[in-house]
């Protein structure tokens, strides 16, 4: 047993470390987060060198130079960027806190904020799925990966709000 717990067993006064969430939880989320990172990143780099990445399925340079790339010039990729980013730093910011010495709680405000801002991920490569889909009609490789990561993002979100709906 650790140390912090041990002694918190032993009627010491102090807390044991209660977690928002079960670790398995955050580490995936923490990976999917830098998957969908490092996906958003390739394809914004990409974009901002005029090059098509090498697509193994589907049609990735129709769907990637479709009027539906890009907002007011800007490709939607860097949105992924900032989307993936927020949840990362969100996620290790509530991994990094130090938990309360009386109630043994790490502060929860940072993950649950990472959790709130899941859904527009999700809806994003939903529309994104659905413009491939039934528009363009040609699918990119590098959306999907996109489209998985948040959608697990959010499966994992969804998870952790019946959870704690659940205890409370």
């Amino acid at each position: 047993m650790p140390p912090l717990q041990q002694q918190a067993n032993n009627n010491s006064g102090i807390a044991p470390i209660k977690t928002f969430a079960p670790k398995w939880a955050t580490v995936l989320m923490v990976i999917f987060a830098l998957i969908g990172f490092a996906d958003a990143t390739y394809l914004t780099i990409d974009h901002y060198q005029n090059i098509a990445p090498p697509c193994f399925v589907g049609s990735c340079e129709v769907v990637l130079t479709s009027a539906y790339s890009t907002i007011a010039g800007i490709p939607v990729s860097i949105f992924g960027v900032v989307y993936y980013l927020l949840i990362l730093i969100l996620l290790f910011a509530y991994i990094n806190s130090s938990p309360d010495a009386t109630t043994g709680r790490k502060n929860e405000k940072a993950y649950s904020l990472a959790i709130k801002i899941t859904p527009v991920g999700f809806l994003a490569s939903l529309y994104f799925f659905i413009i491939q889909a039934f528009v363009l009609h040609h699918f990119c490789q590098y959306c999907l990966l996109s489209a998985t990561t948040s959608t697990v993002l959010f499966i994992i979100a969804i998870y952790l709000y019946l959870k704690r709906k659940k205890r409370s």
